[in-house]
């Protein structure tokens, strides 16, 4: 386990396996996700390296919370999961300027859709950043829309279903 200090938040990470996590969780096929898969790495190098220092891919989220606007995809919310524990939760979330303005919300054990067991923590960027449609495919429509299984599981984890 290694200690990372950040603001006023202390967290005990286990590196190696937050990142063998993220070498084989599955990721979802939905295109507005793909979409995000296709641009995010270095678009906001602070944010990366931000999360790369816990063994986190930023292109690999756990969930990606997206509304389609036009010929673009506005992302309100994106949740990844790390291998360890908070030592000491700080009184705010974490803020980053890179580019945008990014506020980060650590969670213990919080149940956004992920495939870990064990200790984990969840750091969920929310606010609204937009990325253009680059994918080959068409922009996708509300029609087209299909929640993947692991958006499923989440819900019936959640509702107990």
């Amino acid at each position: 386990m290694t200690t990372i200090q950040k603001d006023e938040y202390v967290f005990e990470v286990d590196i190696e396996k937050t990142i063998e996590y993220y070498k084989t969780h599955s990721i979802c096929e939905c295109e507005c996700c793909e979409n995000f898969y296709a641009q995010i790495k270095g678009k906001f190098p602070k944010l990366e390296s931000f999360l790369a220092d816990f063994g986190v891919d930023i292109s690999k989220p756990d969930e990606v919370m997206s509304v389609e606007l036009d010929n673009t995809i506005q992302y309100i919310g994106i949740d990844y999961t790390v291998c360890g524990k908070v030592v000491t939760m700080g009184q705010y979330e974490i803020d980053i300027q890179d580019d945008l303005f990014f506020n980060l919300v650590i969670t213990n054990g919080f149940a956004s859709p992920n495939e870990q067991t064990g200790d984990y923590f969840t750091i969920s960027i929310s606010n609204v950043f937009e990325l253009p449609w680059v994918l080959d495919k068409p922009f996708p429509t509300a029609s087209q829309f299909k929640p993947t299984s692991k958006i499923k599981g989440f819900f019936k984890r959640i509702f107990k279903a």
